[in-house]
């Protein structure tokens, strides 16, 4: 018996939606067994992932390794395992066979048609970036002969299946992908096996044929999924979120690139942790922060834009396309957040009027000020968003070369007492720079 994952295009928002795989595993009596349908909810937390990191130190951060893990039955003491399983680094390269299309007529427009060989090149495209990306721990040769494969991808010239709304654009297949035997009870990792046979690529929609580009994200997005990715980011700007948004460049994110290359680096059959028996305790909700604020001691320093600041000590820290990001946990389950974003608008007011509705229009507005910041002129505002959890406080600064800073934090409501004090600190300690250009 075969299961499949499949993955979608949403036509009426024009988005690419993947489905989740489902894994059938082939194992010895006394092992945990595959799960096919969760009979406990759960959600990775930060908890769970922290737990892990405290054994793993060297992991590359921000990831979602948590989802990434094969979730299996274990026992009524520790509960079900989640494992980390891939292939194993004795089978690199990969032997890959790509089935190149017939395409029907029906399918060509009749003024700019498209050659099979325009597919089979976005194909070998999205191989090439995941091979660049993953720092050669993932490697594929490309073979003539399906029966040498070890995956075969096909690509289907044909309308991909549709399913109420969704059109499925991508197909899986899986049979005793993941197998398992475990050894010793005590032991941090199981002994598996893991391989998948073959994927298939749809190269047309309602609207007739994709372009080679929109092949090769979907390659690039399946292709993650075949080296062993169990389910999705939970990050919408990630290639491996279960909706992909027309790119006009195909990439992965560096959470992808972190997620896959410490895949890659753990020990096969890692053991990420459990599912307690009878689910996952009661979230305690956000964890506010205790005593006096406290910095980090070295200052994130951006030479592309023109500043540095100290941020809570602690705090995990990212660069962003405009600034910095840093956040009081993990990218997918955090209680904090302070961004550092730099803008070319020569003044507050001309900034405000084109994002001003996107800060202050997200809830009721309980503090607002034209103010001044080391001798800057400043906007100032705090937000309750509408959730009725959470605030946001904004803070603009003009620099006066062209550029406006805005600096925001956000916290649950509940908890918005104890970090305005980190968020005032690490404000504080801004300095903006003149114009790197």
């Amino acid at each position: 018996m075969k299961s499949v994952l499949r993955c979608a295009l949403c036509v009426a928002l024009g988005v690419w939606l993947s489905g989740c795989a489902v894994l059938k595993a082939a194992i010895a009596p006394s092992a945990p067994k595959r799960v096919t349908t969760a009979p406990r909810d759960y959600w990775p937390s930060r908890r769970d992932y922290a737990a892990f990191r405290s054994a793993h130190s060297d992991l590359l951060e921000p990831n979602y390794l948590p989802f990434m893990a094969h979730r299996l039955v274990g026992d009524e003491l520790l509960g079900d395992y989640l494992v980390l399983c891939r292939w194993p680094d004795a089978a690199m390269p990969l032997k890959l066979y790509i089935d190149s299309p017939v395409i029907p007529e029906s399918l060509q427009d009749e003024f700019d048609s498209v050659e099979p060989q325009e597919f089979v090149a976005a194909v070998e495209a999205a191989i090439a970036k995941w091979e660049g990306e993953l720092e050669g721990l993932v490697t594929f040769e490309q073979v003539s002969d399906p029966s040498r494969a070890d995956i075969e991808l096909v690509l289907v010239a044909e309308q991909a299946p549709e399913d109420l709304e969704m059109r499925k654009l991508g197909v899986i297949s899986f049979s005793d992908a993941c197998q398992v035997d475990r050894p010793d009870p005590d032991s941090d990792r199981l002994i598996v096996r893991f391989e998948v046979q073959s994927l298939h690529v749809y190269l047309a929609d309602p609207f007739g044929l994709l372009n080679p580009a929109q092949v090769e994200s979907i390659a690039l997005h399946e292709i993650g999924h075949a080296l062993g990715m169990r389910s999705h980011s939970p990050i919408p700007g990630d290639l491996m979120y279960r909706i992909m948004r027309d790119r006009a460049v195909p990439r992965l994110s560096q959470q992808d690139v972190n997620s896959f290359v410490t895949l890659y680096r753990l020990e096969n059959g890692t053991i990420f942790g459990h599912v307690p028996p009878g689910g996952r305790d009661v979230d305690p909700g956000p964890l506010a922060p205790q005593g006096p604020p406290l910095l980090s001691l070295a200052p994130y320093v951006d030479p592309r834009l023109g500043f540095d600041v100290h941020v809570p000590e602690g705090w995990m820290r990212m660069e962003t396309a405009q600034g910095m990001l840093a956040i009081d946990g993990v990218t997918w389950d955090y209680s904090a957040s302070f961004q550092v974003i730099v803008h070319r608008y020569p003044t507050l007011e001309s900034y405000l009027s084109r994002f001003g509705a996107y800060h202050l229009g997200r809830g009721e507005v309980i503090d607002s000020e034209f103010t001044e910041i080391a001798g800057k002129r400043a906007f100032r505002a705090v937000v309750l968003n509408f959730d009725g959890r959470s605030a946001d406080q904004i803070t603009l600064i003009e620099v006066g070369d062209g550029r406006v800073v805005a600096v925001i934090a956000d916290c649950p409501l509940k908890v918005w007492g104890q970090y305005r004090n980190w968020f005032e600190a690490a404000l504080a300690s801004l300095e903006i720079w003149s114009d790197p250009r």
